[in-house]
């Protein structure tokens, strides 16, 4: 007799994708001294989702309004966006 198992599923929703380099798929053929695959951020689908991104939803995510409206100001005037700050590293990871 086989033991009953119940199936059990998790939904999962990705907000960005991380790209990773070709050479990902020869890690045994990279040098000892690499650390790890290196990876390419798409920036402009984490900019559009931040200027998709409710006020309320940045406030959750310890990010306050007036700087959350500057960050989406710079991003459509400039069309670029420092990712090392730290109220854009809570509004990257809180939608991961």
């Amino acid at each position: 007799m086989f033991p009953l198992t119940r199936n059990l599923e998790k939904k999962i929703q990705a907000y960005y994708l991380v790209y990773i380099g070709k050479e990902a798929n020869n890690i045994e053929d990279q040098p000892l001294d690499v650390t790890g695959a290196q990876e390419f951020i798409n920036k402009q689908e984490i900019m559009n989702n931040i200027l998709n991104m409710s006020q309320t939803e940045a406030e959750a995510l310890g990010v306050s309004r007036s700087r959350f409206q500057g960050i989406k100001q710079r991003i459509r005037e400039n069309g670029n966006l420092n990712l090392n700050t730290p109220a854009v590293r809570r509004l990257v990871n809180g939608t991961t």
